[in-house]
């Protein structure tokens, strides 16, 4: 193993591997692999390997696999390698996964799982380094990788796009330990649409929503969730805004209530008029506050 390889993994390992690792050798050493699964377990948060003695000869253990080493011989999984050290391709054994590529082998830190869409939130389930990127377009919303990573099990290099949606924009984005949320909204802004109570509301809405049914005179906004990261607070704050302004004038209670009627980062709320007659003041009053 080249000392550049050994420079390189000490600057690394001060770093936590803000890029890809790169190696410039095909067979490694004892030493050079535990430094490099020690590395590897910081970056994915697993247990690092452990070590021990027995005699002169020396092993580790890592991912359920074991590699004894004394002198020239190497021993894994009591299996003689051929070769006086490890080839590169046993990293897999290891759970270490990695390309080769003209440049030399380049260790992947960053495992994409999924990405789905909940609602009008596009949900990154990662593992390691968070080696994408979110990037609005003139008319899209794309995830793309930054350096090599491994999406769904399949390699994907640099600049290449995992994920992309038209026509909208980026709201708000949130991070926390393994994910990463998008929280998208429509292009334009339209002004409101009337439903009834229970009919079903597109996530990707861009009116504000009024869905109406009959009770006692109440108005109900979606409550903000704590557990969304500040994902919905814009939408939360635009609704409550205009909910408590029509319960002003209708003299109507306000309500905040976990409700599922209403997705995440719509504008919008439940209205239960107190009878059908209240149904154009009502409107009335929605005209002339939404002309404000």
């Amino acid at each position: 193993m080249m000392r550049r390889l050994i420079l390189l993994f000490a600057i690394f390992s001060v770093t936590l591997l803000a890029e890809t690792i790169t190696l410039d050798a095909t067979l490694l050493n004892f030493d050079d692999l535990l430094q490099l699964l020690e590395i590897h377990s910081r970056v994915f948060d697993v247990t690092p390997p452990s070590t021990g003695t027995v005699g002169s000869m020396r092993y580790l253990e890592y991912n359920g696999h074991v590699l004894a080493n004394v002198e020239d011989l190497y021993i894994l999984d009591n299996n003689k390698l051929p070769s006086p050290g490890v080839p590169v391709e046993t990293l897999k054994l290891f759970g270490v996964d990695y390309i080769q590529t003209g440049d030399g082998v380049k260790i992947i830190t960053c495992r994409v799982n999924s990405i789905e869409e909940i609602g009008k939130t596009v949900v990154v389930n990662f593992e390691g380094e968070k080696n994408f990127d979110v990037e609005q377009t003139q008319n899209s919303v794309r995830i793309i990788a930054k350096d090599w990573l491994l999406f769904r099990g399949v390699v994907k290099m640099p600049e290449e796009v995992l994920y992309e949606k038209e026509n909208v924009r980026i709201e708000r984005t949130a991070e926390s330990d393994g994910q990463f949320r998008i929280l998208l909204s429509a292009e334009s802004v339209g002004k409101y649409v009337v439903k009834p109570f229970g009919e079903r509301v597109d996530p990707y809405e861009k009116d504000v929503v009024f869905l109406v049914g009959y009770g006692d005179g109440r108005i109900i906004v979606r409550s903000f969730s704590k557990d969304l990261n500040g994902l919905d607070l814009p939408a939360y704050s635009e609704s409550l805004k205009l909910a408590r302004k029509i319960a002003n004038e209708l003299g109507y209670k306000l309500e905040e209530c976990p409700v599922y009627d209403i997705p995440v980062g719509v504008i919008g709320m439940i209205v239960l008029l107190k009878g059908k007659d209240e149904m154009p003041v009502f409107l009335n009053t929605v005209e002339r506050l939404m002309a404000e």
